[in-house]
């Protein structure tokens, strides 16, 4: 007899701006069934039965992806529905936030310049002076944009004095696909496999930095933070809840959890499928 589709982890919770890419997100890691109760179908919907958010998809086969249109900022809760031969509809929710665009304070003066170059080139005209892009001061927001699409973490173990030896790559249960994890000896860092990839969002950076905390505290290292901000905040929650679960303290230096670290945890606590 067939059953139904089961939970098999919780669906985190995601956060993607308007027009950045979101997903791949595979709901077949999450939800399953039995190889004999047939193929799973999926469907995504809001809470309220309206469409997902403008420029989202979910394909039957259970993979959402897409890049939020423009005017979809806001919470959701999206609610999915699986079937499989079984008949009997399994459903579960996720909350969705969609951030205002990264918008980088250039847009317009690279689109004039563009412009101008198009213009020259239709009508064989000398092409305009561009040295005011190469001596254009760069911004806060777009150094910040770089770290986020470049993020790394390093762990150190605080008490291990040897210079970090050979990278041995891990392999470590919800590590992102995207990412790299290599132990050197004296810390564990975590990096991008393919640097410009347009695959990888900044989850896939929060992925891997829970996995390369929940492994120095398996571990149980006296820890250090180096690397991107979010990261640092993902490896701090982790280890918060690990402490949590399993009563034993690991030590952290030089590091001062800010409040939105705190709200972030505390959410998390009371509700273990959020992540942020």
């Amino acid at each position: 007899m067939a059953k139904p589709p089961i939970l098999v982890k919780a669906l985190p919770a995601h956060v993607v701006n308007e027009g950045a890419a979101f997903g791949p997100f595979n709901l077949t890691d999450y939800i399953q069934s039995d190889p004999d109760s047939g193929p799973i179908h999926f469907l995504a919907e809001l809470s309220n039965g309206a469409s997902l958010p403008r420029g989202l998809i979910c394909t039957e086969s259970g993979i959402l992806s897409g890049i939020p249109a423009a005017g979809t900022i806001g919470s959701y809760t999206v609610l999915i529905v699986a079937e499989n031969h079984s008949g009997i509809p399994f459903t579960a929710e996720f909350n969705l936030t969609i951030k205002e665009k990264i918008a980088l304070e250039t847009k317009e003066f690279l689109t004039d310049i563009k412009s101008r170059v198009w213009e020259a080139l239709g009508k064989d005209l000398p092409l305009p002076e561009i040295s005011d892009i190469l001596e254009r001061p760069i911004t806060a927001v777009e150094i910040y944009y770089l770290l986020q699409r470049f993020a790394t973490l390093t762990i150190w173990d605080v008490y291990n004095l040897e210079v970090p030896g050979e990278k041995h790559l891990l392999t470590l249960e919800g590590c992102s696909p995207h990412y790299n994890i290599y132990d050197r000896g004296s810390c564990l860092v975590g990096a991008p496999k393919e640097l410009f990839s347009h695959e990888r969002t900044l989850e896939d950076a929060l992925q891997t930095a829970r996995a390369m905390a929940r492994e120095v505290y398996r571990r149980g290292w006296v820890i250090e933070f180096a690397g991107f901000n979010k990261m640092v905040r993902g490896a701090w929650i982790e280890l918060r809840h690990m402490m949590d679960k399993h009563g034993r303290e690991i030590e952290i230096l030089h590091y001062t959890p800010s409040p939105e670290d705190l709200r972030v945890y505390s959410v998390q606590t009371q509700d273990p499928g959020m992540r942020f």
